[in-house]
């Protein structure tokens, strides 16, 4: 048995800091644990057994070597600090005229932007601060600069082309696809097309070899499929464009409504979890300095944890915009179902109208 702070808790297992400075895995022994809790623990893997002196002995020459081996690795990590974080896990070419090529980590962070033509070369002086951005913003970013320096006329498109670059994440997968039809569906919002399409890292070693992106590569092999354009329907006569107008006004407000609740929804979780979150964190800091570790070894737990800290703060915030866009889709998505009813049942009296009529004058 052995004393620790509660550092974090999952389906599995508690992770416990020790005074020695050591995170160790621990047992479940009740059934609520807090952030910050100083407590008695079962470490995983440990057997707790009266032995003989010989085996004791034995036990404590393993915990040696494994101690050493734990010293090794930190040293390393130390060393080579960060190195895996640079991990590109997926590609993505935005192809405008400027034509870009983005490395995403498996948080959809950007780690790698480079600049494919001369116009990309240009613009990219325009986007210093794009390192470690999210997938949406260094997206805005591009299509924004492309549009402000002219590249981006009317009626000319967008072309987002991905690529995963080893090994397949489902959820991550996922996570990236879902991310690009959010962007493709806010643009449509401002009439600027966006489309899509996934490639191979076979297409992509192509690409490199002409001096192209992905994404032109798939346009010059015919592999794009061409978005389908809409028939635009004409009125029926000037009351139905007034009411027609009049109905576009009240949703736009409707949706402005919504979007404003959203936003007050989301603020005041945000400020209620900041602040339970500094509670639990000034705790998990008391109970640090009040342990018996060294200053040096307490210093780099601090740091460590404000490190972690913030990342989690970035995540929830990434997360809530997430989640505020899926909600205004489907808010959308209900809008627009609900429109076409009216539609239909509207065209019906049309024609019901116009045989009513038909019996009058004959």
């Amino acid at each position: 048995m052995k004393k620790g702070i509660v550092m974090d808790v999952n389906d599995e297992y508690i992770t416990m800091l020790t005074p020695e400075g050591e995170f160790v895995k621990a047992k479940y022994t009740k059934a609520n644990y807090e952030i910050g809790e100083e407590m008695f623990f079962f470490p995983i893997n440990e057997r707790v057994s009266n032995t003989s002196k010989q085996h004791f002995f034995q036990v404590k020459k393993w915990r040696y070597a494994l101690a050493s081996s734990l010293v090794a690795i930190l040293l390393l990590s130390l060393i080579i600090p960060f190195s895996s974080r640079n991990e590109v896990y997926a590609y993505m070419s935005i192809d405008i005229n400027p034509s870009f090529e983005v490395g995403l980590d498996d948080d959809l962070h950007v780690v790698s932007l480079e600049a494919l033509n001369d116009e990309a070369k240009k613009l990219m002086e325009s986007i210093p601060d794009w390192k470690n951005s999210t997938l949406d913003s260094i997206t805005e970013k591009i299509i924004q600069h492309s549009k402000d320096k002219g590249y981006l006329e009317d009626g000319k498109q967008v072309l987002i082309t991905t690529v995963v670059a080893a090994t397949h994440n489902v959820n991550v997968d996922q996570e990236l696809q879902q991310g690009i039809e959010d962007i493709k569906a806010e643009y449509k919002k401002e009439q600027i097309a966006v489309s899509s399409i996934t490639s191979t890292v076979e297409t992509r070693k192509a690409a490199k070899e002409e001096g192209i992106s992905t994404g032109k590569l798939l346009i010059k092999e015919n592999k794009v499929p061409k978005p389908v354009e809409k028939k635009k329907l004409e009125p029926a006569g000037q009351d139905q464009n007034t009411n027609n107008n009049q109905g576009n006004a009240d949703k736009q407000k409707e949706l402005n409504e919504f979007r404003n609740n959203q936003k007050e929804k989301a603020k005041e979780v945000q400020e209620g979890l900041k602040e339970k979150k500094e509670e639990i964190r000034d705790k998990v800091k008391n109970n640090i300095e009040n342990s018996n570790m060294p200053d040096h070894i307490k210093e780099k737990k601090f740091d460590k944890m404000d490190e972690k800290w913030e990342k989690k703060q970035r995540k929830q915030e990434e997360k809530w915009e997430r989640k505020q866009k899926q909600e205004e889709k489907r808010y959308n998505k209900e809008n627009r179902g609900n429109n076409e009813n009216n539609g239909k049942r509207g065209s019906g009296n049309n024609h019901n109208n116009g045989n009513h009529h038909k019996g009058n004058n004959s």
